[in-house]
């Protein structure tokens, strides 16, 4: 078990934001979810549905969405 300043319980895109925030900030971070892959509900229920209420982005489908914050956390 290694030492971490941040343990983050879910990997959806809060989850995410908060361990790139975290990252940014010079903060070591752990992300754990139950689900096998990141992106919580997401990536679970509607990989390929048109997201439209992400801020700085017209529209933008699940995977995408998650593909992103995952490169960027």
């Amino acid at each position: 078990m290694r030492e971490v300043d941040i343990a983050i319980i879910g990997a959806g895109p809060a989850g995410l934001f908060a361990a790139y925030y975290a990252g940014f900030r010079g903060l070591s971070v752990t992300v754990i979810d139950a689900l096998p892959e990141a992106g919580g509900q997401v990536t679970a229920m509607y990989p390929e549905k048109v997201i439209y209420d992400i801020a700085g982005l017209p529209a933008i489908k699940g995977r995408d969405l998650i593909a992103n914050l995952v490169a960027q956390a």
